[in-house]
């Protein structure tokens, strides 16, 4: 039996991991946290730290892996193609096509090199310098860490005092000690989620993404994203360029794009990886195929050539993560009345008794629904928002 290496057994791992057996694979995981939600799918766990690529590296050497499968963090997309370019395993971008594509300053200079429509940024490795330009930018700015997902690090700034708290904070949480630095563009943002073939979009999913409780963290996806067809082949174009560019290999290509108010896509982030928050189960059901299984083919170094290319894209999904309003014990979990309806199914990750000391990041479990129509789905969780299905009480001191 071959065997895989996944970077971590997460609730957003949970796709990979079946998708994985499906295939066949003996699955190894790691991660610097035991007990996660997909180790018990795993047929071995090691504690490790997968942003450690040496030591992953490692692992697989004495391991006598086949494939490495990143996880759902762009550190494990870093050392998974580090892992793959040193063991000579197929399925990956080299490794610095991978530096370029995860990191937002090296992608800034790839963009504006390439022609890619993205929002002009400064980038910084020094935090004086960083400082010194807060004193005379135009606001509003957005400041960004360039090596985080997830939002972590990432500020709006009105004025210099704002600036300052979000470059020391983008300095603090970014692994390479550098940030970059953009104007704020008002609007709404997106999702893009390609499959590449050959270097060219076999398949395509849209979505409007909404944070409520954290600006900087996506809490609901619904799909598809408004005015899909006006954008999506100008998308595509961009992508497609990019692909050609760095001879990217097969499987998924990820952006997320803001619409200005004059209806012009600017793309912020790309990705190769899969998606947070169980993005893949609301996408594989308007798609009508599985992401994950295509993702693992590629990333293990199976052909694609079978990918269902003729799917039709149809329905109105939607995921929405269910997080609680402040910090404490749990106290109940429940659906609201109002989503039972169209809920399709849920993922509890919590339990009754369980502390949450991060609410505005930390999942509690996600809701999956499907809707009749665009206006009924955006009436139920966006103008309706509802965050209701979590109570917590204060923790004792």
């Amino acid at each position: 039996m071959k065997k895989v290496l996944l970077l971590c057994a997460s609730h957003n791992d949970l796709g990979l991991i079946w998708a994985l057996r499906k295939l066949g694979y003996f699955i190894i995981s790691t991660g610097s946290m035991p007990g996660l939600i997909g180790e018990k799918y795993v047929d071995e766990y090691i504690q490790a730290d997968y942003s450690d690529k040496d030591l992953i590296l490692n692992i697989a050497k004495q391991k006598n892996m086949d494939a490495v499968c990143p996880c759902c963090n762009d550190f494990g997309v870093y050392t998974a193609a580090y892992v793959a370019e040193k063991l000579g395993l197929p399925g990956y971008d080299s490794y610095e096509t991978t530096l370029i594509l995860h990191n937002k300053d090296r992608f800034k200079r790839f963009a504006k090199e390439n022609h890619i429509p993205t929002p002009e940024a400064k980038i910084f490795s020094d935090d004086q310098q960083a400082y010194e330009y807060i004193q005379k930018a135009a606001y509003p700015i957005i400041v960004k860490p360039t090596d985080c997902s997830a939002g972590n690090g990432i500020h709006k700034a009105e004025d210099k005092e704002e600036g300052f708290a979000a470059v020391k904070e983008a300095f603090l949480k970014s692994r390479a000690g550098r940030i970059v630095i953009e104007p704020y563009i008002s609007g709404t943002q997106h999702g893009f989620c390609t499959f590449l073939s050959k270097q060219k979009v076999v398949a395509y999913c849209s979505n409007n993404e909404y944070s409520f409780i954290n600006p900087y963290r996506v809490e609901i996806d619904t799909f598809p994203a408004d005015k899909d067809h006006q954008v999506s082949g100008l998308l595509i174009g961009q992508i497609e360029k990019i692909a050609k560019a760095l001879s990217l290999k097969d499987g998924i290509f990820h952006l997320q794009y803001m619409m200005n108010p004059n209806g012009d896509p600017q793309i912020i982030e790309v990705m190769r990886r899969t998606i947070g928050n169980m993005y893949w189960y609301p996408a594989s059901m308007r798609n009508g195929f599985d992401w994950n299984y295509w993702e693992a083919r590629a990333r293990c170094g199976l052909s694609c050539e079978s990918f269902p290319k003729e799917a039709v894209s149809e329905g109105f999904y939607a995921y929405k993560t269910i997080l609680a309003k402040e910090n404490g014990i749990i106290e109940t979990i429940q659906i609201p009345e109002k989503y039972k309806k169209n809920l399709m199914n849920t993922l509890i990750l919590k339990k009754e008794g369980d502390l949450v000391t991060h609410y505005e990041s930390e999942p509690i479990g996600f809701f999956f629904f499907n809707f009749s129509s665009p206006e009924e789905m955006k009436q139920i969780l966006v103008e309706e928002y509802d965050n209701s299905a979590v109570t917590v009480k204060k923790e004792q001191v």
